[in-house]
């Protein structure tokens, strides 16, 4: 396993932390119960369902969650598709103990194990990668793009009810979409196509840890195609939900 340098771990660590407070909650605290009807109020329903949801509560443990995570641009020759790896074990607490493995060789990413997890982290792990990303490319702070999409979670996502294929099987699901650069007129000339990223998010409770696909994408200039990032969760029967 590669591993970053220590400096960039730690930069990653934050980013991981602030991504966590979009929500004004962490996925390894859940809140005490008098106070669980305030913060449910609080949030816009594309948060609750994102952040204040216990995704792993009905994986067995020991589970290994895997999810295919496809990457395409204009230029096909930077097209890739890699693995992220959820090692799903009993937390210290009431939640699980979730050891995250994120891409492979020179994209690896160091994420740190969470305990004691109640939501999913591969929902932080895209948004952290998404936004590190983007800064990379327009030279901005990854904060700024943080900022952006906690707006747009908690004002203007929207949330639809629908079926989708898994494993075979048609699931009841509820989508979020948004695009939280729409807005950013002062940084048009320096984000470019950015402006236009989409997100969506396909959650059912009908699959192990709750998330069945995210996926952020920017249609090109010439309307002709679109860069993508997507993470899919891959079926396997060992990872099912077990029965009420």
């Amino acid at each position: 396993m590669i591993k970053a340098p220590a400096h960039f771990r730690q930069t990653l660590r934050c980013a991981c932390m602030a991504l966590l407070w979009l929500a004004g909650t962490t996925v390894s605290a859940a809140p005490q119960a008098e106070r669980d009807a305030t913060e449910q109020h609080d949030f816009s329903q594309a948060n609750r369902l994102l952040f204040m949801t216990d995704h792993l509560q009905g994986v067995e443990t020991p589970a290994v969650l895997e999810y295919a995570f496809a990457h395409r641009e204009k230029d096909n020759d930077r097209d890739y598709d890699d693995r992220v790896t959820l090692n799903i074990t009993d937390g210290a607490q009431a939640g699980k103990h979730v050891a995250i493995d994120f891409l492979s060789g020179e994209r690896h990413r160091y994420m740190p194990d969470v305990d004691n997890a109640r939501g999913n982290p591969v929902i932080m792990m895209f948004l952290q990668n998404d936004v590190s990303t983007l800064a990379q490319q327009t030279g901005g702070s990854w904060r700024y793009f943080q900022r952006r999409v906690k707006f747009a979670l908690q004002d203007s996502a929207s949330v639809t009810e629908s079926t989708a294929d898994y494993g075979g099987s048609e699931v009841a699901v509820q989508r979020i979409e948004l695009e939280p650069y729409a807005e950013a007129q002062g940084h048009r000339e320096k984000m470019a196509e950015a402006v236009k990223r989409h997100y969506s998010f396909v959650l059912s409770d009908a699959v192990p840890g709750g998330i069945l696909e995210m996926r952020a994408s920017t249609p090109t200039a010439d309307g002709r195609g679109e860069t993508l990032d997507r993470i899919t969760l891959l079926p396997a029967e060992r990872n099912a939900p077990k029965t009420p």
